[in-house]
């Protein structure tokens, strides 16, 4: 019975001793259950950052699995054992009555034997922890191992994600900066589609401003085809009167032949038969001679025009050479000997009024020719280098003008070479209004101040006339202007808006109104100079010296073949006669023509 209790004890103190080894065995791998978690911890926090990385989530799941089935089988171990000893103390404790006796009597002996048992248990106790201490530190070095190689395999993984994000960053940022860069282009595309309906928009513009003056062109054709022929309606009666002259003169020249006079009566242009009545021609008596007839028709009163001896108003010329009658007046006209060209008002009156001095061989050049070309025109466009009477000839055209808007003309000049440019009008000094190009004071008026006055004297005259017809008051008088502007390509070259608004609008209504505008330029092409090639038929064009020369110029004036050869060779039959002061003259739309101009100091006023 004492054996049996002390049995008892001896193994319920086994039992306790390894439930504590138990125990201390499974702290240790709880420990290292826990070790293991905290470990899959940081890499399952580090597997978040890509889906690569399962199968080592996968591998330390399994780890954990295992651990924690290899310790549910140790704790169901020892929850085993502790029921065995609960019931083997249970029924140790049933038996405890019973055996107590035995028990008693063998404790003695057990109680030796405890010793011996203490010793075998402690190095029992040694063996077993050794022996699990040892497999704990295999264990441990194998998680450890294992972890290394997952940690590794982890960061392995790791740095290839940092890599693939990187790559993934480079070309995100490519991705941004083509996304700029598409931006961008649409950006640049978008303002060329807006700079293209711009452009569209403006050929829309330039398209009906094209069409419009294509109508306008066409209306102009139209004026032109009218007044054309109105022209050939007038020239066939001015044909009548001239057929009727004819016959008159025929009729006069039996006549004058049979009482040895001769008289040549000229109408208001002229015709080339009236040229064959004069030529060789010669007067070969002393006797009182009616040498010849000029007769000037329109708003003015008719002149007769006689040859007469100088000084022997009253006596017969001898003349012995043929006169040439090269535009039917005696222009350009060579009398030998000392004789007056005169005139008068009708037959009966015989004052003598001077208007070209002849004396011995000298031949002085007569200006009628500008007479009848300034009123074929509105306005005047003189081309010439310098010193080939451009100004001269201005002076003489203001004064034809002033005479035209009967002597109350108001006369404005435009020089932005002042004060590079003498301005002689009727002989005299003139100081010109608009001078240069900047303004040197308050007061100083510019040659641009000059061109929009243009425009506002012509802009206030249209007003006040608009203003009268609707109120239906007469029109107020105005008075004439004549604008004279030197160096018309340079103002326009400055200032091409102003000057084309004001040449345009000037050219256009200009005679309406009562204003004459004159331009001066060296360059032959009219559309450099800001008109059209319908605009310069407004326009009598002056091609002084060299200007008349140009192949262009010719080419463009003449069409016809053999009057390009006619104006060829009279120029340069000047040219070999020494006329320095010469021009090709193109009268509005009529037919051109070559002809010498005032010198230097011939004014209209000393006619």
């Amino acid at each position: 019975m004492k054996f049996k209790i002390a049995v008892a004890g001896i193994i319920v103190s086994t039992g306790i001793f390894v439930f504590s080894s138990m125990n201390v065995y499974l702290e240790k791998k709880i420990k290292l259950v826990l070790l293991g978690s905290s470990f899959l911890g940081i890499i399952v926090s580090t597997s978040t950052l890509a889906n690569t990385i399962n199968s080592s989530q996968e591998k330390i799941d399994k780890i954990s699995k295992d651990a924690d089935l290899e310790l549910a089988t140790l704790r169901q171990q020892n929850e085993d054992l502790i029921n065995s000893l609960q019931n083997k103390i249970v029924e140790a404790t049933q038996e405890k009555d019973i055996k107590i006796s035995e028990l008693a009597q063998d404790i003695d002996k057990l109680t030796r034997k405890l010793k011996t048992c203490d010793v075998r248990v402690k190095e029992a106790s040694i063996e077993i922890a050794n022996r699990y201490e040892a497999e704990i530190v295999v264990i441990k070095q194998q998680l450890n191992d294992e972890f290394t190689t997952e940690l590794n395999q982890a960061l392995a993984v790791s740095d290839e994600l940092r890599n693939q994000l990187d790559l993934s960053q480079h070309k995100l940022e490519q991705f941004y900066s083509r996304e700029n860069n598409i931006i961008a282009e649409e950006r640049r595309l978008d303002d060329i589609k807006k700079q293209l309906n711009l452009y569209k928009e403006q050929l829309k513009i330039n398209q009906e401003k094209s069409a419009l003056e294509v109508e306008k062109a066409l209306l102009a054709e139209k004026d032109k085809f009218d007044e054309l022929v109105r022209t050939n309606e007038l020239y066939k009666h001015q044909l009548l009167k001239y057929q009727d002259a004819l016959n008159s003169l025929q009729s006069e020249n039996t006549n004058l032949k049979n009482s040895s006079k001769l008289r040549i009566a000229h109408g208001a242009s002229y015709e080339a038969y009236l040229s064959q009545i004069i030529q060789n021609t010669y007067l070969e008596n002393e006797i009182n001679v009616s040498f010849a007839e000029f007769n000037r028709y329109g708003d003015t009163l008719a002149f007769k025009f006689y040859l007469v001896d100088s000084t022997k108003a009253s006596k017969a010329l001898k003349i012995n050479h043929s006169l040439e009658l090269s535009t039917g007046k005696f222009c350009n006209t060579e009398i030998k000997g000392g004789y007056l060209l005169v005139k008068t008002e009708n037959e009966k009156s015989r004052d003598v009024n001077p208007i070209v001095v002849t004396s011995g061989t000298t031949k002085k050049r007569d200006t009628c020719w500008l007479d009848d070309t300034f009123v074929k025109s509105h306005h005047d466009l003189i081309i010439g280098a310098t010193g080939r009477g451009k100004s001269t000839l201005v002076d003489n055209i203001a004064a034809l003008a002033n005479i035209h808007f009967g002597g109350n003309a108001e006369i404005f000049v435009i020089d932005p070479k002042y004060p590079y440019t003498e301005w002689k009008f009727a002989g005299k000094k003139f100081k010109p209004q608009y001078k240069g190009l900047n303004a040197i004071n308050e007061d100083f008026r510019t040659s641009f101040d000059g061109l929009q006055d243009m425009v506002n004297s012509l802009q206030n005259r249209l007003d006040a006339a608009t203003i009268a017809a609707e109120n239906g008051d007469e029109l107020p008088e105005i008075k004439p202007q004549i604008w004279v502007v030197d160096e018309s390509l340079m103002l326009r070259e400055y200032d091409k808006e102003l000057h084309s608004k004001a040449i345009k609008l000037l050219s256009t209504v200009g005679r309406a109104l009562k204003i004459r505008i004159i331009l001066l330029t060296q360059e032959s092409n009219v559309n450099t100079n800001g008109l059209t090639v319908s605009g310069s038929f407004n326009f009598t064009r002056y091609y002084l010296g060299d200007s008349a020369k140009v192949p262009s110029v010719i080419n463009r004036e003449i069409k016809s073949a053999t009057e390009k050869n006619e104006i060829v060779a009279k120029t340069s039959d000047l040219i070999e006669r020494g006329e320095k002061y010469f021009g090709l003259i193109c009268p509005g739309e009529e037919k051109a023509f070559v002809e010498v101009l005032p010198p230097p100091g011939f004014y209209a006023e000393q006619q």
